[in-house]
Formats: structure tokens, sequence, C-alpha cells
């Protein structure tokens, strides 16, 4: 390698000023809410402990670059749809639950996306929690931001 190209190859990267598209993402963990779930007999008639894990896709995130609460997304305004839907379940699969989560998350909220992961605890004694993971975008059709 010549001097001139360790020379080039050693400046600066020059950084644009424009907002550079990116992926962000609200993460809520260990969110705890009870449902009657499950298929079987027994399972229909007492409240179950539920352990949700969300990913919330922001279709516009500009709190990060104002720094403004106001331009922030409200994390917490997910929290009571989500004890909603559990306190009104009367799906017997967790799949079925996240996926009427993500639904209403989506339906609700200016998400770009949503990760919902649902785990009942104690279900096995050789593991701490079974559970199930979905992932839903929103259709964006030509035009639409």
């Amino acid at each position: 390698m010549s001097l001139e190209a360790i020379e080039i190859a050693s400046r600066p990267a020059r950084v644009s000023a424009a907002p550079l598209a990116g992926d962000d993402r609200i993460v809520l963990r260990g969110l705890r809410v009870e449902a009657v779930i499950g298929v079987y007999e027994h399972e229909r008639h007492a409240l179950q402990p539920l352990v949700v894990d969300l990913e919330l896709g922001l279709a516009h995130s500009h709190g990060c670059f104002s720094d403004r609460l106001d331009d922030a997304a409200d994390d917490g305004a997910v929290v009571a749809p989500v004890h909603e839907r559990a306190v009104r379940n009367r799906c017997e699969l967790l799949e079925r639950f996240a996926r009427n989560v993500a639904d209403s998350l989506l339906a609700d909220f200016a998400l770009s996306s949503v990760a919902v992961a649902v785990s009942k605890p104690g279900i096995f004694d050789v593991a701490d929690r079974v559970g199930v993971s979905i992932r839903r975008r929103r259709n964006l059709r030509r035009g639409q931001s």
C-alpha cells in the first residue's frame, strides 16, 4: 500500500448532517399480566401469570434528534392495552394471544412494527418458562408514511 493510499484511508469519514434511516425501537421486557389461557380444562378456570416482552418499531423517532420529551414516543401508553387484552382474553393458545396484542398495538399506535413474546412461567421443572414470539410489520401502501 502506497503512502498516499494510507493517508487517504486514515482521513475521517465525512458525515452528512441529514438524518439517517434507522430502525428505532422501544423495548419493554418482563411485563407481568394475568389471563385465563390454556388448552386444558384446569387452565380455563383460573388466572395464570404471563410474561410479555415487547419491541415497538417507531414509525417516526423525532425524540432522538430533538432530545425533547414532547417528541418522544410514550412507551408507557402501551402497558394498559396489553393488560386490558389479558383481562379480556378468551384465547386458548399463547400464539393467538400474542397475535391479538400485536394487532391491537399496530392498530392503536403509530408503530412501524411490533414484536411480542409471551411466556408462561413455571410450566416445566426443567425450564423457567415456555412461550412464543411473533413479529408483525405495518403494511404501508405507496405514498403512506
